[in-house]
């Protein structure tokens, strides 16, 4: 049978009042596979929009990663530099520290050769303060003797210094014309005042102190004296009020006025 072209004709406008028909037709004329293919195309579009958007997912991600990974390397960066920073500061610190010891032990170096110079200086002025009080003393006995053999007493012996739990610069025993002996007894001061003055008065009249010259060998009576090379005028009152005489370089510058004990 020869399919003419009005055949075909006839066959489409059958067709297009048979809508159903076409459906069938396709089924007729064409393949499974071939059918299928647009439900296949449909799901690949819809797999390929799936995979545009897990890779857009993914490019967004990348790109916060890249953004952190930066981040994190600009972090790196000031970790970096404050650790040099760090390590430049600990450098001058331990430079400063090294300075502080160097300048620490000049200081004690110094303060050792001061407390040298101290020890020394202290050594000397000791030994000028027992030189200048030995040579005190010396002096008050000097003057002492002369003035005593000036007013007619006769030395018994030399003047000596005692030291009885409290110090006697000089102490001697005296003969007077009528054979009346005395101890005669200095305490030496470079610069005298009147507390020196009362302090010596009243250890002199203490019985104790009377009874301890007297195991010594210096009984009562005692005449008694202060030596000194400069004495204030409240030293002078005392000296007069309590009866006992005051000596200096130039002899004897107040008398007593009668003995003690």
């Amino acid at each position: 049978m020869v399919f003419e072209v009005n055949d075909y004709h006839e066959l489409v406008d059958l067709l297009r009042k048979h809508p159903e028909w076409r459906e069938e037709l396709r089924r007729l004329l064409l393949s499974e596979d071939f059918l299928a293919l647009p439900q296949e195309v449909r799901e690949l579009s819809r797999v390929v929009r799936e995979l545009a958007e897990a890779q857009k997912r993914s490019e967004e991600r990348l790109t916060r990663l890249e953004q952190t990974v930066a981040e994190l390397a600009e972090a790196q960066k000031r970790t970096e530099q404050a650790v040099a920073e760090l390590a430049e500061a600990q450098k001058r610190t331990e430079e400063r520290l090294t300075r502080v010891e160097i300048a620490q032990a000049r200081t004690d170096e110094r303060l050792t050769r001061l407390e040298q110079r101290v020890d020394r200086l202290a050594y000397e002025m000791g030994g000028l303060k027992a030189a200048f009080g030995a040579t005190l003393e010396e002096e008050a006995a000097s003057v002492v003797e002369f003035v005593l053999r000036h007013k007619g007493y006769r030395l018994l012996g030399d003047a000596v210094n005692l030291r009885l739990n409290g110090e006697v610069d000089v102490a001697l025993r005296v003969e007077d014309a009528q054979g009346q002996q005395y101890s005669v007894l200095v305490e030496s001061k470079a610069r005298l005042s009147r507390r020196d003055v009362q302090a010596w008065v009243q250890r002199m009249r203490s019985a104790g102190w009377q009874k301890r010259l007297s195991k010594a060998g210096f009984p009562p009576p005692y005449l008694v004296y202060v030596f000194a090379i400069r004495a204030d005028v409240g030293a002078r009152e005392a000296v007069a009020e309590h009866g006992i005489g005051l000596l200096r370089g130039e002899g004897e510058m107040i008398a007593p006025t009668g003995s003690i004990g």
